[in-house]
């Protein structure tokens, strides 16, 4: 039996029967969670911590796929392409296009390996992937520490309204995209206040809680389709008049919003960034809005 630890597993498969029950099977495996598809894959991913994640670009979207494994792949997961090698390489032109070449550096597992040959190519696999995952932490325990030094520099001393965000956000919808928010700020070093700790979301509270913060960060996600126009949404109301009242406040203003929300008023003033996402693409965008957000209140945009 390995010595190393057990691992977390993300499986998004249209067709992984197989494959599933090897998983299940497996002493290397403490946790399997399934995702129907990618939409539901990159939720998991951006909400829960991941050990391993197994992806098949060829049913599930090439593009999309790729961007999902070559995203999570840099926050230190063990990426595993279940493909038809043949036909990757038959397609490898298309396949390894771009910034698609770094799929050649993950793990694969052929679909064309035998049922009798499967569980041994899969525990081979995933004896990789521990190993992998053991030098990813030590890489981002490093990181994190060098990180923490430099942030340490460049903050101010002791605690004020520069080192507070107020977020932005709906008051019963969005959580998983809240909580990865708040941990991001947390993680460099803000307080963060919402409109949701304010009084039940009183208009004078939240106007209060926008004026007594540093930066206002806001998710401005999809309410409703906007009737007549395709594929166009309007977000919620609440969301505009905060972002107003931090422009009027003369407050540095970050926009995540969300793909096909495309009315969110005007923009004037000082400092404002507005970074666009979709479920698939959310965690690496709320990573670099956050990270420029704090080099910002570093004074090093």
């Amino acid at each position: 039996m390995s010595t190393f630890p057990r691992l977390s597993v993300l499986l998004c498969d249209t067709d992984a029967g197989r494959l599933y029950q090897e998983l299940t099977r497996s002493p290397l495996v403490r946790r399997l969670v399934v995702a129907g598809n990618l939409d539901a894959a990159a939720r998991h991913a951006t909400v829960d911590d991941f050990d391993v994640i197994v992806l098949d670009p060829l049913s599930t979207g090439l593009v999309a796929t790729g961007e999902l494994a070559l995203d999570r792949s840099e926050d230190g997961v063990a990426i595993v392409l279940h493909v038809d090698l043949a036909e990757v390489e038959a397609q490898a032109s298309v396949f390894y296009h771009g910034e698609r070449a770094r799929l050649k550096g993950m793990f694969t597992l052929d679909r064309r390996t035998s049922p009798a040959g499967l569980a041994a190519e899969a525990n081979e696999v995933l004896i990789k992937c521990q190993a992998f995952r053991l030098l990813a932490g030590d890489r981002m325990r490093a990181d994190r520490l060098l990180d923490e030094v430099r942030e340490s520099a460049a903050r101010p001393d002791g605690p004020g309204p520069a080192g507070t965000v107020f977020l932005s956000c709906s008051d019963d919808r969005d959580d998983d995209y809240v909580r990865l928010l708040h941990d991001l700020l947390a993680r460099r070093g803000f307080a963060v206040r919402s409109g949701r700790d304010c009084d039940n979301g009183q208009d004078a509270a939240v106007l209060d809680g926008i004026r007594g913060a540093g930066y206002v960060v806001s998710l401005m996600t999809r309410e409703r389709p906007i009737a007549g126009t395709g594929r166009q949404y309007a977000t919620h109301a609440c969301l505009i008049e905060e972002k107003g009242a931090a422009l009027a406040l003369d407050k540095p203003l970050v926009l995540l919003v969300e793909q096909g929300v495309d009315d969110v008023g005007g923009l004037s003033g000082g400092w404002q960034r507005v970074h666009r996402f979709t479920p698939t693409t959310f965690g690496a965008v709320a990573h670099a809005a956050v990270a420029e957000l704090a080099a910002y209140g570093g004074g090093t945009e």
